[in-house]
């Protein structure tokens, strides 16, 4: 495994174990090293969802569509911070948005 998807691995292992302070600190060394590191974003995005810190969250998700802007699982994922904000129309734009991208894989 590389040294970057093991740095990756090991901010994953923090966020499944709650640790979430040390969590966004191990994402944010993955994207030191690479800042199109689309998943490390994914992956911040959702400790900070944890944390309650939406506006981080959706600008956070927001730089992983920008490194792969067909996943779907990412505007999904914008999909739900918005949600979670009360922001239903731009929410189920994103939704739309996803689910279009499920249908093109």
């Amino acid at each position: 495994m590389s040294e970057l998807r093991s740095l990756y691995q090991d901010a994953f292992n923090l966020f499944a174990a709650g640790k979430y302070d040390e969590a966004v600190a191990a994402y944010q060394r993955v994207l030191a090293r690479d800042a199109r590191f689309s998943l490390a974003y994914q992956g911040l995005a959702e400790v900070y969802s944890r944390l309650n810190r939406l506006d981080d969250a959706i600008a956070t998700i927001r730089k992983a569509i920008e490194c792969d802007p067909d996943e779907a699982l990412f505007h999904t994922s914008l999909s739900r911070f918005l949600q979670r904000q009360g922001k239903i129309p731009e929410a189920e734009e994103a939704a739309a948005v996803a689910a279009r991208k499920n249908a093109h894989h």
